[in-house]
C-alpha cells in the first residue's frame, strides 16, 4: 500500500560519485566519503597510475593505510578504484578535466556527483532526501551546485587549544559566497575542473542548500605549498600572493584581515576571519547553514 516517499524519491535516479586520490588522500579522503556514502549508489575513485600530479610532480601516500580505511567504509561494495595516466598534458587544468571526464565515463549511472577529497558535506542528508527529489527534473539541463564554507588556518592558542580561523561575514557568520559544481548528468563534459559545458559560462547553475567545509587552504604549511603547486590552476600560483599572506596570519593579527581576497584563488572578496575552537567548528557552521541558500 503506502511507501516511504523520501526513500523512494532518493532512489528514483541512481547516482555515481566520482572523486580523486592524490597527495592529500590520507588526510581527507576517507572522512569525505563517509559524508555521502549512504546517499550514492557507487563511488569511482581515480588515481594516477604513475603517482604523478596534474602538474607533473610525483606524490607519495600511505596506500596500505588508505586501502584499509576505504575497505572499512565500504560495507556495501560501492567503491571502485581506477588507475590511469592522468598527467598526459603539460597544462594542469587539462589533466584535471581529463581525469574527471574519464571517471565520469567509468561511472554506471546517469547522475554524477563530483566531490573532491578535501570537501566535507555538512548537511548531506537534508540535501539528498529533501532537496534533490524536488529538482530531479533538471538533471539533464542544469548543474546543481554546493556552497563552500572555508576554514583558512589552524592555530594553537596559549592554552594549547586548536583554533580554526574560518572565512566569515562581518556579522560573524560563515562566509557562503563561493559555490562549485556538485552534480551533473553523464552527457555533460567537464571543461574547467567541476564546471561543465552546461555551467562553465555561469549559466545553467542551480543553487542548492548543500554546504561543504572546504579544507582546501587549511592544512599544514608544507602540505598547503604542495596543494597550491599541484591543483588544476597551479599556473596561477606564481602570480598570487596568497601563500605569503597566509604564512603571516596568527592569533594576534587575524582581526586585521579585512576584505582580503587575492587574485588567483577565486573572485569573491573575503570579509574577515572568525576564530572558532576546532572542536566546535562544525556546530558553528550548522548554526548558520540556512543562510547558505
Amino acid at each position: 500500500c503506502c511507501t516511504n516517499s523520501k526513500a523512494e524519491s532518493e532512489h528514483m535516479i541512481k547516482k555515481s560519485a566520482i572523486s580523486l586520490i592524490s597527495y592529500d588522500a590520507n588526510r581527507f579522503l576517507a572522512d569525505s566519503i563517509k559524508r555521502y556514502y549512504d546517499y550514492v549508489d557507487e563511488i569511482v575513485l581515480g588515481i594516477d597510475k604513475d603517482r604523478i600530479t596534474w602538474s607533473g610532480n610525483p606524490f607519495n601516500i600511505d596506500e596500505d593505510s588508505l586501502w584499509k580505511e576505504l575497505s572499512v567504509i565500504d560495507g556495501d561494495s560501492k567503491i571502485t578504484i581506477v588507475e590511469e595516466d592522468f598527467h598526459q598534458s603539460k597544462v594542469a587544468i587539462e589533466n584535471d578535466n581529463f581525469e574527471r571526464n574519464f571517471l565520469k565515463q567509468e561511472a554506471k549511472h546517469d547522475w554524477i556527483v563530483s566531490i573532491d577529497a578535501d570537501e566535507m558535506l555538512v548537511n548531506a542528508k537534508d540535501f539528498f532526501y529533501n532537496y534533490l527529489p524536488i529538482v530531479e527534473r533538471y538533471r539533464t539541463k542544469k548543474d546543481i551546485c554546493l556552497v563552500w564554507t572555508t576554514p583558512y588556518k589552524i592555530l594553537t592558542s596559549d592554552d594549547n587549544t586548536e583554533i580554526a580561523l574560518i572565512i566569515a561575514n562581518e556579522d560573524g557568520s560563515p562566509f557562503f559566497g563561493e559555490n562549485q559544481g556538485f552534480m551533473t548528468s553523464k552527457d555533460s563534459t567537464f571543461t574547467y575542473a567541476r564546471w561543465t559545458d552546461k555551467s562553465a559560462a555561469g549559466d545553467n547553475r542551480l543553487m542548492s542548500p548543500l554546504v561543504a567545509l572546504h579544507w582546501s587552504l587549511c592544512r599544514p604549511s608544507k602540505e598547503l605549498e604542495q596543494k597550491i603547486k599541484n591543483i588544476g590552476h597551479s599556473d596561477l600560483v606564481d602570480k598570487d600572493p596568497f601563500y605569503q599572506l597566509w604564512s603571516q596570519v596568527d592569533l594576534n593579527n587575524y582581526k586585521e584581515m579585512r576584505n582580503f581576497k587575492t587574485s588567483g584563488l577565486g573572485q569573491a572578496q573575503w570579509p574577515k576571519l572568525e576564530a572558532i575552537p576546532l572542536t566546535e567548528l562544525e556546530n558553528y557552521v550548522n548554526n548558520y547553514v540556512n543562510k547558505a541558500y
